[in-house]
């Protein structure tokens, strides 16, 4: 495990976008990172997305610029695992952004006025709106050959002292930095206090909520590091690290070469985090695999000799690849998956629920609409769903009691539908047939009661529309525990209800199919439960 939580991108000051950035960090072995760029949470949900595919942890982060305004001393305050919406943290920042654009226009004009060569519209281009820091523009310098790097005595020139473009702007309170990462919920920590000389300020900010202070910086000392763990032993503060990575724009202190100590991980990720980045990561994995194999010939098998009931050899390469994920992460954890690779148990305290490929006639038919659907069940209770739509690249997360999202983003619905008049139901034909030769239900006498019928074919994803109202109902004769499990987690996040209907109960290793009936609120699925009864005794 390797932790770097001090890392620029080129949204504030860093040479490299945030995709670059975690190419390098893969590449350099980090399994967690944090972004804290300059004042701005911009970019943030981009990196979680692109670190979850990659199998990086990416940690909510911000460096807020700030000063003492009795002393004046400048202090860099760093905030992380904040609320991604983060007001309080962009409402203070947002003068300090606005201020720093007119600075780099000025600056801009300013060494055009002095004769240099300069297209401004091609470095606001390059910034697409942003502010242009100092290594920005020196970069533009060096490849107009003005000097042959960025840090050369023509930046201190005319950035430094009374250069033609040299000037600050003015820096938030400190303590007000602290107060407003904290009110976003987040973790506020003193930046490398040796660098910048403010240990003096540690017991003011530790009375605004300060949490921690960065230990590991490539501009402290032996004594530093010495001083700074007496101030978190006496005052029980968490220790911080990291490279304070720029690119090309930085020192020669390599990404994740300077890193945070691993215990202090216990403060940024809970156990239930570690399950969450894991099963969406192993989601992702799995759904880039059959992605590549989406159009590919498939070998197919039938299941319990029905046409469709079908099976293909990804289907079980894939579960193979998720249970082996596991089982290296979580030696000790329980299994039922569709496929049968791995012994179903589901006496251990937690237990995965797989399928691999839910809605495998769609995969081999379309190549679209299906899902890999993973369920993690504690203590025999759905505790945290995923469910990916793999081609519209769409992952859909529940956890309970905790919310449903998508894309890391909270889950949002339409206005739900009241009346079975006013709803859409998805079912199949087999369902048709098997709701009048086993259990004497004129199903298709349904038709005349509701607004429309549907079958998307794949019951997850089915079941996550429900979780968003754009679907209405959605009714199996024939569903199995590990085509439900994870989605059932969402949609009852989302206010929806379903019901099981079997004489089997619900033991979680059941391999009976079960009568699956779920709508996105409890009224309507108590209307619709009502109708089936009543058609039953109208036959």
């Amino acid at each position: 495990m390797k932790i770097d939580l001090h890392i620029h991108t080129d949204i504030s000051d860093g040479s490299l976008n945030i995709f670059e950035t975690l190419v390098l960090a893969k590449k350099n072995g980090l399994t967690h990172i944090a972004i804290t760029n300059h004042d701005t949470v911009e970019g943030l949900q981009q990196a979680i997305y692109i670190g979850t595919k990659m199998g990086i942890k990416v940690i909510p982060g911000v460096e807020i610029s700030a000063v003492d305004k009795i002393t004046r001393k400048k202090i860099h305050i760093l905030g992380y695992n904040f609320n991604l919406k983060a007001p309080n943290i962009t409402k203070l920042c947002q003068p300090l952004l606005e201020q720093r654009l007119q600075k780099s226009l000025w600056q801009i004009e300013q060494l055009i006025a002095h004769g240099y060569n300069i297209n401004k519209d091609e470095i606001n281009r390059e910034r697409a709106g942003r502010a242009s820091y100092k290594q920005h523009i020196m970069s533009y310098l060096v490849k107009q050959g003005y000097t042959d790097n960025i840090y050369s005595p023509l930046y201190e020139e005319l950035f430094k002292g009374r250069g033609i473009c040299a000037g600050e702007i003015e820096y938030v309170d400190v303590t007000e930095a602290v107060r407003a990462i904290k009110a976003d919920g987040g973790i506020a920590v003193l930046a490398h206090p040796g660098y910048q000389s403010t240990y003096c300020i540690v017991e003011q900010l530790i009375s605004a909520g300060l949490d921690g202070i960065e230990l590991y910086h490539e501009m402290h000392t032996a004594d530093d590091h010495e001083k700074i763990k007496q101030l978190a032993d006496k005052n029980n503060l968490i220790l911080t690290g990291g490279s304070d990575f720029h690119g090309d724009y930085g020192t020669t202190t390599e990404l994740g070469q300077l890193l945070c100590p691993i215990e202090t991980l216990s403060y940024f990720e809970s156990q239930e985090d570690k399950y969450v980045h894991f099963m969406k990561s192993l989601a992702y994995q799995s759904g880039e695999k059959l992605r590549q194999v989406a159009t590919r010939q498939k070998q197919i098998s039938l299941k319990e000799d029905e046409l469709c009931n079908l099976v293909t050899n990804f289907d079980i390469e894939i579960e193979k690849f998720i249970v082996a994920k596991i089982k290296s992460e979580f030696p000790a954890h329980g299994f039922i998956t569709e496929e049968n690779t791995v012994e179903a148990s589901s006496n251990c305290s937690y237990t995965w629920i797989i399928d691999p490929i839910d809605g495998t006639t769609n995969f081999i038919s379309f190549g679209q609409d299906f899902a890999v659907s993973i369920a993690l069940y504690k203590n025999q209770q759905p505790y945290i769903g995923v469910v990916y739509d793999v081609m519209a690249d769409d992952l859909y997360l529940g956890i309970t009691r905790k919310g449903a999202w998508i894309n890391d983003l909270p889950l949002e619905r339409k206005p739900p539908i009241e009346n079975l008049s006013e709803a859409i139901v998805d079912c199949s034909l087999n369902t048709i047939n098997r709701f009048i030769l086993e259990h004497n239900i004129k199903f298709s006498a349904l038709i005349n009661h509701i607004r429309g019928h549907r079958s998307y074919g794949v019951a997850s994803i089915a079941i996550c529309k429900l979780a968003t109202g754009l679907l209405s109902a959605y009714i199996s004769a024939k569903l199995s525990i590990w085509d439900y499990a994870a989605a059932a987690i969402i949609l009852t996040e989302m206010q929806g209800s379903y019901s099981i209907l079997s004489s089997y109960g619900r033991n979680l290793e059941s391999h009976q199919k079960l009568v699956f009936i779920a709508c996105e609120n409890r009224l309507l699925l108590q209307q619709l439960q009502d109708k089936l009864m009543q058609l039953r005794e109208e036959k």
